[in-house]
């Protein structure tokens, strides 16, 4: 509809308007002109990268491919210029222009995408993209070389990514790189074989490489003209060496040969490191290494070792021939080599890098029994000795660690350190500042115990003092090294003398009960087992805390052993009042001594208290503790005379340890330092009688068993000199003597406990043993207020006498002389006491409600039968003497509550 509703008249009639005539009145003819569609080239000068990336939309392909060509030269001048493209947005239309069927746009673009991808964070945006499928089809040969070349160049660089190795590995990626190292063109070699490299790091991939046949072609390349071929073709080697089909691939088709040859190159001595890196895991093959000793070629190494004017050459191998020397097979052929000769060779070198591989060499090495003499001859002790002195901390820790293998089990090797000085030295490595030195330091010095003379010489030139910084250490090895020293030193008396001096040695020591680390436990454990033979020290143990720390390890599931057990056992044995209190049992060789004190039954939570503790409290209402305080000062000897008796009354005893507690270590210990010595006879039981001693020190004697069962050895522990005997008795008081006199407490000697000694002794002195045992029971029972009945026993009243002790001490320590009415726990507590200071073994038992008794071992027979020897519980309250079968039912009346 047109507007204003008019309509022309021609087209109101329906009619042609006629064409238009010239002035004459003819029709003009319409000419018909050709239309060009040529355009003239605009030459533009692009003077900015975003205006070549707009060009990349073109469809122009001589455009495309200029763009592209300007592109590769701007992106290749540096890492910025490469995230500017991507910024602007070319990354992506790149990459599709790599699916151009113009091969050389295809090729240009493919060149600018490969070098973009040089940038971490491309190479990020790229990972999202899925062009991997992509760029391994442009590696087929029927695209142009450049092409390949810039596509396995991309490839290079995505597989720096694990996930990338994995994805480009299933598409079988491996088999168009195997075709490219073969090509003529260095660059396409290389980039193929750092794309290999690269993937080798997929363990799956080392197998894929043979199974394709590519081990061959890789090691072809070895001796490239090119260094950088040749370093990539060993990091290939050294990856696949690790797979061990691989290495007899490498075998067979003599690349140990070639390897070793190209070694001996003067003009390759820039990647012999490489090259000495990958023969480092195929001589750790022992095929490997017996082929190239057979062909020579392990001489000509071990030549070139020496003869090498590269530090890092000589560095490499010495790693190359530590790694090999792991195995016990290799250490064999290197030692017919004399391999420990040239390592020792390369330690006289200036170069530190190369005088610690050779330290590491050295310690691999030193495993082997055969090593260490032939280390020894070839002056390597003195060499490494030398080493530990340098001001290089990391040669000082290898070196030290090659000397503690070295000494290990090798008293030739021990003897010939401390003749070249190293004790000292290894003193002061004590301090040093690397935590491993340490540890190895320590090692070397506990080595060094085995021999006694070089264990003397090390304590005499401050060994415990200087342990406290690494007992101090931050490092678990240092410190469970520093206790396993304590451990080893321990057994000398020297050495808990030096501990005692050095008081902040103890504290750490149990600091390390409380170790995360399980060998740091461990040895700690073993430590205060083998420290607590000395009762000082074994106090002061006590006193920081280690019974309760002990006894909360060995409530853990995960933290308790057989460390941690033994480490109870000894603490307590070492402190018989402290076990009697936590464990409610004392063995019959657990000799009781002056100190011992019985505090009563330490409940789940509670804490055990020393007697200095106990007697400060104000007096109570509670059970009184009871006390063995009677130190004698003219100390004879008695002895006991043959009686005639027989065999049946014997008692079977468990001998003593040396060990097993305190006082019986001390006591040998002592006794084979006494120059007088003094006979003894003995009874029909095979038992030795002493006069009593305030310190318990003759319980070796106790403790043997029948004459025909006891050893010389025995026998020889068994006579002490008197004089001799007294100065570990005052020694053994001295912890408690010098701790009551720190808390203001000093115990009175028990002048009734001694009278009782005195007037028990001549009654058992011509009696077989079974019947000293009653003998001893009737004179307890007697002293303790006399017989009981079972209906009695309530009635009593011992409780009023016990609170007027109390009352009258005005303390709640009880001297047990002083105690004249007793029920089951005062009379068995009398009878252990006494029993033990007469030689009578027996041990002493806790019960519940008061109760308590004593159990004694004897052998009988009939005849000529003897029987196996049963344990039997001591009446000392019904029947005083009689013996009860233990397990009867007399004897479940007699220990439990009805």
């Amino acid at each position: 509809m047109v507007k204003g509703g008019k309509v022309s008249s021609s087209a109101a009639t329906g009619k042609t308007p006629a064409p238009n005539t010239a002035k004459g009145g003819k029709p003009r003819q319409q000419e018909e002109k050709a239309i060009d569609e040529t355009f003239e080239p605009l030459k533009l000068d692009v003077k900015g990268a975003q205006t070549a990336v707009v060009c990349l939309r073109s469809t122009e392909d001589t455009v495309l491919i200029r763009a592209c060509d300007s592109l590769f030269k701007f992106a290749d001048k540096s890492d910025g210029n490469k995230l500017m493209l991507h910024e602007m947005g070319a990354t992506d239309i790149l990459f599709t222009l790599t699916h151009h069927e113009n091969p050389i746009v295809q090729r240009n673009a493919t060149m600018v995408f490969g070098v973009m991808a040089a940038h971490p964070d491309i190479r990020r945006h790229l990972r999202k993209i899925d062009c991997i499928p992509h760029m391994i089809s442009l590696l087929s040969p029927e695209h142009e070389q450049l092409t390949n070349e810039f596509s396995v160049y991309w490839l290079r660089y995505m597989c720096n990514d694990y996930s990338t190795k994995s994805q480009v590995l299933q598409l079988n990626v491996l088999q168009p790189l195997i075709r490219l190292i073969n090509e003529t063109d260095p660059d396409i070699k290389f980039n193929s074989l750092s794309t290999v490299d690269r993937i080798l790091d997929d363990f799956n991939a080392r197998s894929l490489i043979r199974e394709l046949n590519g081990i061959e072609p890789i090691l072809n390349n070895l001796k490239s003209e090119y260094p950088q071929i040749t370093e990539t073709v060993c990091n290939c080697i050294q990856k696949l060496a690790t797979d061990p089909f691989n290495r007899a691939v490498i075998r067979d088709i003599g690349g140990l040969d070639r390897m070793i040859d190209f070694i001996g190159l003067d003009e390759t001595k820039d990647v012999h490191v490489h090259c000495l890196n990958a023969l480092a895991n195929l001589l750790e093959d022992t095929e490997c290494l017996d082929l190239i000793q057979s062909n020579g070629g392990l001489k000509r190494l071990m030549q070139f070792v020496q003869d090498s004017v590269v530090p890092a050459v000589q560095a490499a191998a010495a790693k190359a021939i530590g790694r090999a020397a792991r195995k016990p097979q290799n250490r064999k052929i290197f030692a017919e080599q004399d391999a420990e000769r040239a390592m020792v060779f390369l330690l006289l070198g200036d170069n530190d890098e190369v005088r610690i591989a050779a330290c590491q060499a050295l310690a691999v090495m030193a495993e082997s029994m055969l090593s260490r003499e032939t280390i020894r001859n070839n002056d390597g002790i003195l060499t490494l000795v030398q080493m530990m002195q340098k001001d290089n901390p990391r040669l000082r820790e290898f070196s030290t660690l090659a000397m503690s293998n070295l000494t290990q089990s090798n008293p030739n090797n021990i003897r010939e350190l401390q003749d070249q000085g190293g004790l000292e030295v290894l003193i002061r490595l004590l301090n040093d500042e690397k935590d491993t030195t340490k540890a190895y330091a320590c090692v070397t010095l506990a080595n060094c115990s085995t021999d006694q003379v070089v264990r003397t010489n090390i304590l005499e030139k401050g060994l415990i003092k200087n342990l406290l910084v690494p007992l101090q250490a931050s490092y678990e090895l240092a410190q469970a090294k520093a206790a396993m020293v304590l451990s080893a030193y321990g057994i000398d008396q020297k050495a808990r003398e030096d501990i005692i001096n050095n008081q902040p040695i103890i504290p750490h020591l149990v600091s390390l009960l409380k170790s995360n680390h399980d060998e740091v436990r461990r040895n700690a454990c073993f430590a205060i087992s083998v420290l607590c033979i000395e009762q000082a020290i074994a106090i002061e143990i006590l006193r920081h805390g280690a019974l309760e720390i002990v006894r909360d390890l060995n409530t853990s599931e995960s933290r308790k052993s057989k460390f941690t057990e033994m480490a109870l056992q000894k603490i307590l044995d070492s402190h018989l009042s402290a076990k009697y209190s936590y464990l409610g049992r004392l063995e019959s060789n657990n000799i009781t001594t002056d100190g011992f004190y019985d505090m009563g039954p330490v409940r789940d939570g509670g804490t055990f208290l020393t007697i200095e503790e106990l007697a400060a409290e104000e007096v109570n209402d509670r059970r009184p503790i009871l006390l063995l305080y009677a130190p004698e000062k003219n100390v004879t000897q008695w002895t006991t005379t043959t009686t005639g008796g027989s065999y049946d009354d014997d008692i079977s005893r468990v001998p003593f340890s040396s060990d097993d507690n305190l006082s019986t270590s001390v006591t040998a210990m002592k006794s084979s330092e006494s120059k007088e010595k003094l006979g003894t006879t003995t009874t029909t039981t095979g038992r030795t009688a002493k006069t009593p001693k305030s310190s318990g020190k003759d319980k070796d004697g106790r403790s043997s068993v029948d004459q025909s069962s006891r050893s010389k050895k025995d026998k020889t522990s068994d006579k002490r000199d008197v004089s001799e005997d007294k100065k570990p008795t005052e020694k053994d008081l001295s912890g408690v003597t010098s701790s009551n006199s720190k808390s203001g407490y000093k115990p009175t000697a028990d002048p009734d406990f001694q009278m009782y000694l005195e007037e028990i002794q001549p009654q058992i002195i011509r009696v077989p043993l079974s019947e000293q045992i009653s003998t001893l029971a009737r004179f307890v029972s007697e002293k303790m207020g006399g017989t009981i009945s079972p209906d009695d026993v309530a009635t009593f009243g011992y409780e009023v006498a016990m609170n007027q002790l109390k009352a009258e001490l005005h303390s709640n320590v009880i001297p047990i002389g002083r105690v004249r009415k007793g029920i089951h726990a005062q009379r068995a507590f009398l009878f252990k006491t006494l029993a033990d200071r007469l030689g009578i073994p027996c041990t002493l038992t806790r019960g519940n409600y008061n109760r308590a008794w004593n159990e004694v071992i004897l052998g009988e027979s009939s005849g000529s039968v003897r029987y196996p020897a049963k344990t039997w519980i001591v009446d000392i309250l019904h029947e005083p003497g009689r013996l009860i079968l233990a397990n009867s039912s007399d004897a479940r009346i007699y220990t439990i509550l009805s």
